[in-house]
């Protein structure tokens, strides 16, 4: 594969890459999801305040739903608000941004590792991805907090061929900054650098106080995030708490589980995240609150899994072995985390059920699974292991250069064995992407709560607080999307009467389970139609309504998503 080909190859695909990653970007996924609607809506806040909706002046750790999170996002959120505007595209916008940044890195990194063919082979992997395409379209962390990662480690690999001392410190630099990315680089990272140091130990100790000083720069941002661990650790903690696997109380009746049985379910976690149905096949089944992949594809492509293979072959021979030791190390370090965090799939598992039921939809009288190490092998999140998706696919990479270094006096063959890996790559990424933009809007709706916009376009402005709104509480979090499709000013929520579920405040109290403020209170409709003389109730679909509705918001297949009654 000659350089000029392979550089009209990643023109192509990075162009094809862009266009799919910011293709109708306020239509799918359908709906919103509530953390993109919570990140949105806090950068909007910091924006005109200063302040998040919570009332936390300008967090280095982000308040969510009774947990907390990292704040790049929001802020990388801010300066597209101020020029488009609060809405949907603008912070799914923002997502794709990163989910470009790091198509550009990775080709980058796969060049210089690699050369042209590495990088072409990347550009197009990427481009297509399932995985990649998935988080870039979604503003969500992971998508952020992956390129980070990626960019940080460009830097690096530009300071091995350069040792040029800049290159160096810009990476300690944003290898700091990623910490503030996405919870799960908290882990990641200081266990990448570790990885780092250990297989590059002669090139660190050629660089003397370049090292040390980049080290320091390193340290320095880590500070913050570190005091607020020493100052605050119940909330740093809480939602690790809650989901780990390892941790006592973290996974549904782990207090009483042995340590050897914990450590087993993890373990088997790990290994689900290697398995082909996983990577090939079915990839991440979802949950009951979302569906981010598109459920009958793999995280990759199938025509990654022999190049994976070859990559690994790289291990035992040919000249490569240390660039392939880097990325498998990459790989499994990523997963590791995963390892121990229970998979959202897990939670309220349906026997019998590939697809989980979407909570809006869910009956919580019904029989689930309990949590086995067979029931978290068996359900890998994508998000928990995001960071491992761009090693996946430099390993990829890898292979179909190794491919090339082994057919290289055999010409025939490989014209045909690259001319076949082109067919099939085209036919599967074909199939991903027709099925991403047409099928998968049908069936993902109800998982990112489709249908908040158009009521709260019927709701219409702020009116009377006297004339009460009253919202289901079937689904998570409805006051953001109160907040996010309102346009409510934040100074206002920030410093008015808030009232959530066990506490109330008349200042900066947003808290878990908002029960009412300003004219809006979010209960189950039903109870609050019998009892009040007038308003207007927002059912859930799956609600019962007392009278016909004023108005019903469906769902693109047709069945109703809300119902509002005026009285």
């Amino acid at each position: 594969m000659t350089d000029r080909l392979s550089i009209v190859v990643v023109v192509l695909a990075l162009g094809f890459g862009v266009g799919v990653r910011t293709f109708r970007l306020d239509g799918v996924p359908p709906g919103f999801h509530w953390d993109e609607a919570c990140v949105g809506y806090d950068a909007y806040s910091i924006l005109k305040t200063g302040r998040d909706h919570h009332g936390h002046f300008l967090p280095l750790n982000e308040e969510g739903f009774n947990d907390y999170r990292r704040p790049l996002l929001t802020y990388s959120l801010i300066p597209l608000i101020e020029v488009l505007g609060l809405n949907v595209t603008t912070v799914r916008l923002g997502a794709a941004l990163w989910g470009i940044s790091d198509l550009v890195a990775i080709t980058t990194l796969a060049g210089l590792m690699l050369g042209w063919p590495g990088a072409a082979a990347a550009a197009v992997f990427a481009a297509v991805s399932p995985w990649h395409l998935s988080f870039s379209r979604v503003a969500l962390q992971g998508g952020s907090g992956a390129a980070i990662i990626s960019i940080a480690t460009l830097f690096f690999w530009l300071w091995l061929k350069s040792r040029r001392s800049i290159w160096l410190y810009l990476s300690a630099f944003v290898f700091g900054l990623s910490l503030y990315s996405f919870t799960i680089a908290d882990a990641f990272t200081p266990l990448f650098l570790a990885f780092l140091a250990l297989l590059y130990w002669r090139e660190f100790r050629d660089a003397g106080g370049q090292s040390l000083r980049a080290a320091a720069l390193f340290v320095l941002l880590a500070i913050p995030l570190a005091a607020s661990f020493v100052m605050y650790p119940a909330q740093m903690n809480a939602r690790f708490d809650w989901l780990s696997i390892l941790t006592p109380g973290g996974c549904f009746g782990c207090t009483t589980t042995p340590l050897s049985v914990r450590l087993a379910t993890s373990a088997a976690g790990f290994v689900g995240y290697f398995t082909p149905s996983f990577l090939f096949v079915h990839g991440d089944l979802g949950d009951h609150w979302t569906l981010i992949h598109v459920p009958g594809f793999g995280q990759l492509l199938p025509e990654q899994a022999p190049l994976i293979a070859l990559a690994l072959f790289a291990l035992v021979a040919g000249r490569r072995r240390k660039t392939a030791l880097f990325l498998l190390g990459w790989t499994v370090l990523a997963t590791l985390p995963a390892a121990v965090i229970r998979p959202l799939g897990a939670n309220s598992a349906e026997p019998g059920k590939l697809l989980p039921t979407a909570w809006m939809v869910f009956d919580p009288s019904t029989a689930t699974l309990p949590v086995t190490p067979w029931l978290i092998f068996s359900h890998p999140d994508s998000r928990h292991a995001v960071l491992a998706m761009v090693p996946w696919i430099l390993l990829s990479a890898l292979g179909f250069v190794t491919l090339l270094e082994l057919t290289s006096s055999r010409r025939a063959l490989r014209i045909a064995l690259c001319a076949a890996l082109a067919a099939g790559t085209l036919f599967h990424a074909a199939r991903f992407i027709r099925s991403y933009f047409i099928d998968y809007p049908v069936l993902a709706a109800p998982y990112f709560q489709y249908g908040w916009k158009q009521v709260m376009e019927h709701l219409g402005p702020r009116g009377d607080p006297a004339q009460r709104v009253v919202i289901t509480k079937r689904g998570p979090e409805p006051y953001i999307y109160v907040l996010f499709f309102g346009h409510y000013p934040p100074e206002r929520f920030q410093t008015e009467p808030v009232v959530s579920i066990g506490r109330s405040s008349s200042g900066g109290v947003a808290a878990f389970n908002v029960y009412a403020f300003d004219r809006y209170v979010f209960v189950m409709p039903d109870s609050a139609y019998r009892g009040m003389e007038h308003g207007t109730f927002v059912f859930a679909g799956a609600d019962p309504i007392p009278v016909p509705p004023t108005i019903s918001i469906k769902y693109p297949d047709g069945t109703v998503a809300y119902n509002i009654v005026s009285k």
